[in-house]
């Protein structure tokens, strides 16, 4: 029994089955040493002195007692030894995440040494948006560094426990006996020859890591102060250009100049700028890949886009040709430039805090592709005074990033700016009202009168560089107010080419209300231009940093109404989504042969798609409420609460909004009434021109739209005509007299008039009913077929038709 009870105790503390891994023999005896040693250091403190025998304490006479112990035991506590050896080499392996992080490490290092060389003896006030353009890299760089220090201090952590896990692996009193006996000892042998090699190159490698650890660790902490440092001179630095930039820094125009010290620099000078200009490029244009790989794949997939429409763009081409009108100047004339244009408008997104020499340069190439596009659209007055503006905008370029507050440069400069106020007043008094856009682009001109104004006054006053930063400006907001047009322009055909396109590939040639879509999609698009228009103003005015963070701050800020917590973002992404939602159901409509016009949007092609577009759009606007929802960021507790409180205001008084919504579902995916259909339902008939999800709009022959509520539809009988198909009975009554009145022959005028008028159907022969008959007279009712569009015109054609017919045979028809 007492053994049993032993054995029992030692199952309940062993766990799992011994790894068999066959490893080779080891011939080095000092591993087998510094494992003895790590197992019996514990018990070298028990030993009598006298006799060198372990003294075992009375509570482990029974774990230790080498007759209580059979092989069994044995081996479940080599088992247990291999499976923590196991567990700790599994902790202690960093894998190629260390190898990645100190990769990024020595990146982080590199970019300080760039970014220290490149603000190193800068103090002209003209490299102010460098600075700002290097303090936002340093911060990033910094809160990248702060982010690889904490996730080096968690393998730290885990690698340091592991450490000391080793230290206690084989301290099992079981192990120990057997690894003490020299007995057990050789019949284990190979079995501990694996663990010790096992124990040893864990150890070794747990030893590794932390000194690869450690190493990282002193390199982010360097990084750390060298980030920490730069920033506080480049905060300096920006505090004094700011100070420089409203403060005096040359004497009045009209003063005489004091001795000026850059003169003696002149060539000096003006290669440190350009180099300067070219190591800020640089360093941007390696920092910001990933923005122009997104830009890059946008424009090829453009590319690729418009070369699978070339054929379609030959063909609308001609003048002829039935998609003349969606009326594509842009993509017709030179789609290529276009596209172009349209990638280098996006920029402002990407490019905000670049330098303004690499802005120069992306506006050169997109003044110089709009001003091929409007040789071509615009008149000759209209595009000589672009040129001159493209000329200011180069000059004022290019005096901006060279020129130095010399008497003669501030002249120059001066000349420069008094020609902006002139061709800007010119501009916004000779603006054509009728031009379209007409009301931005004077807004444009008068922004740019008084930054051109502001920079002359700066210039006299001595304040050259904040003259330098408003005239530099000015330009830039004319000229971009130009070009944005373009970029609006080209999206908009972009969509019209690709709707027209699908709608061809679909079978659907008919023509569709351009309008619409233009209308739809010209406010979000026109939000988006001046949202470009005013970020590169305020970033070449170097604001743009402080307001950006001031926006995100207001923006992002928690607040907490009650118990319900929000932020003002939330809610804009909120409307945005659902508006956006709407927009797009509206113009999908179109993918599915609508055209916008109503006489079209009743054919059968349109009409066989119409159950399909209802529940596209059905689809839209539920996924874009659970987008906006989910937008919002408000927790599934909030939303059950919100629901509860919709369920009690459906309870108290809003059932027939819910009944009318569900109904329009019904009716969407019932099919039993299409736009088109002729219906008579409450009195009313008339042509369904909308089934929406609260109501359906019911146009009648009067040029009257009635609204009728889904749950009135589905609750009353309808009278649908064109449920199967288009054809309604028409019927006249007549009265015709004469002398001789035969039958055969009345009946063969009947017959042979109603067959030949247009509008009836020919292949299913009237009906002719006698309904009195009288020596002199007869009365009939005719019964013929017609569609229900032409029905009211068939009967009219026949009872015209039918009584020069019988005048013609001498018979009266009344």
């Amino acid at each position: 029994m007492k053994r049993l009870i032993i054995a029992c105790t030692f199952l309940l503390t062993g766990s799992g089955v011994f790894a068999h891994i066959d490893y080779p023999q080891v011939s080095s005896s000092d591993n087998q040493q510094n494992i003895k040693q790590t197992i019996q250091g514990s018990s070298k403190n028990n030993t009598d002195p006298g006799t060198g025998a372990v003294k075992r304490p009375k509570h482990k006479k029974l774990t230790l007692a080498k007759d209580t112990l059979t092989l069994s035991d044995y081996m479940m506590s080599i088992d247990r030894v291999n499976d923590d050896l196991n567990s700790i080499r599994d902790s202690s392996d960093l894998g190629f995440k260390v190898v990645s992080i100190g990769r990024r490490i020595d990146k982080i290092t590199s970019d300080i040494s760039i970014i220290r060389k490149n603000v190193r003896g800068r103090s002209t006030t003209f490299s102010i948006k460098n600075l700002y353009l290097y303090q936002n890299f340093t911060a990033d760089l910094n809160r990248e560094n702060d982010r690889i220090e904490s996730r080096v201090a968690v393998m730290y952590n885990r690698l340091y426990n592991t450490k000391l896990r080793m230290k206690t692996v084989l301290s099992d009193s079981v192990f120990s006996v057997m690894y003490a006996n020299d007995s057990l000892h050789n019949t284990f042998d190979r079995k501990l020859v694996r663990l010790e090699r096992k124990y040893n190159r864990s150890d070794s490698t747990i030893r590794a890591n932390i000194d690869t650890l450690n190493v990282m660790k002193v390199k982010i902490a360097d990084n750390a102060v060298n980030l920490s440092n730069m920033l506080n001179i480049m905060e300096f630095r920006l505090d004094k250009t700011d100070k420089r930039l409203f403060g005096k820094e040359t004497n009045y125009l009209w003063q005489k100049a004091e001795k000026d010290t850059i003169n003696n620099a002149s060539s000096g000078v003006e290669i440190s700028k350009l180099g300067s200009e070219k190591n800020a490029i640089g360093y941007y244009f390696s920092r910001t890949a990933e923005n122009r790989a997104f830009v890059i794949i946008l424009g090829i997939l453009l590319f690729i886009w418009l070369y699978k429409k070339r054929k379609l763009l030959q063909v609308i081409r001609d003048p002829d040709n039935q998609s003349g009108f969606l009326h594509l100047q842009h993509l017709n004339s030179y789609p290529v430039l276009s596209v172009l244009v349209l990638l280098l408008c996006m920029m402002p997104f990407f490019d905000a805090y670049a330098p303004t020499s690499y802005i120069a340069i992306e506006y050169f190439f997109l003044l110089a592709f709009s001003s091929v596009i409007l040789s071509r659209k615009e008149n000759l007055i209209f595009f000589m005074n672009w040129l001159i503006l493209v000329v200011l905008f180069i000059a004022d370029t290019l005096t901006y990033l060279f020129i130095e507050p010399t008497f003669m440069g501030r002249l120059w400069l001066l000349a420069l700016q008094v020609c902006m106020v002139v061709f800007s007043f010119s501009l916004y008094r000779n603006l054509d009202k009728g031009r379209a856009y007409y009301k931005r682009l004077r807004i444009a001109a008068f922004t740019a009168i008084v930054l051109a104004v502001l920079a002359i006054l700066c210039n006299l006053l001595g304040r050259f560089s904040l003259s330098g930063i408003l005239n530099i400006s000015a330009i830039f907001a004319v000229t971009q107010a130009f070009v944005l047009p373009i970029f609006v322009e080209t999206v908009i055909e972009i969509i019209l080419l690709q709707i027209q396109s699908s709608r061809m590939k679909k079978g659907f040639n008919t023509q569709f209300d351009s309008s619409i879509i233009v209308n739809k999609i010209n406010i979000p698009l026109h939000i988006i231009a001046i949202i470009v228009w005013f970020i590169m103003l305020m970033s070449n005015l170097n604001v743009y940093n402080i307001i950006a963070n001031l926006l995100t701050g207001f923006m992002t800020t928690t607040r907490s109404i009650g118990s319900v917590s929000f932020k003002l973002i939330s809610i804009l992404l909120f409307f945005a989504i659902i508006w956006l939602a709407h927009v797009i159901q509206r113009l999908i409509s179109f993918l599915f042969g609508e055209t916008g016009i109503e006489a079209e949007d009743t054919s059968s092609i349109s009409k066989k798609q119409h159950s399909r577009l209802l529940i596209t759009r059905l689809l839209v606007l539920t996924g874009g409420y659970l987008l906006a929802i989910a937008a919002t960021g408000l927790p599934l507790d909030k939303i059950t609460i919100l629901l509860g409180a919709l369920g009690i205001g459906i309870g108290m008084g809003l059932q027939n909004v819910v009944n009318n919504f569900v109904s329009g579902i019904i009716l969407i995916f019932d099919g039993s009434l299409q736009i088109g259909d002729e219906i008579e339902v409450s009195g009313q008939a008339g042509k369904v021109k909308e089934i929406g999800l609260r109501a359906s709009t019911l146009s009648t022959a009067d040029g009257a739209e009635v609204i009728i509520p889904n749950g009135n539809l589905l609750s009353q009988n309808i009278v649908n005509w064109t449920f199967t198909d288009d054809q309604k009975r028409v019927m006249i009554w007549f009265i015709l007299s004469g002398k001789e009145l035969d039958a055969n022959i009345i009946n063969e005028v009947i017959n042979d008039t109603i067959k030949n008028i247009p509008v009836v159907i020919s292949h299913k022969k009237p009906v002719i009913l006698y309904t009195r008959v009288t020596a002199d007279t007869c009365t009939l009712n005719v019964r013929f077929w017609s569609t229900i569009k032409n029905a009211d015109r068939a009967k009219s054609e026949a009872i015209l038709q039918l009584s020069a017919a019988f005048a013609d045979k001498n018979i009266l028809f009344a």
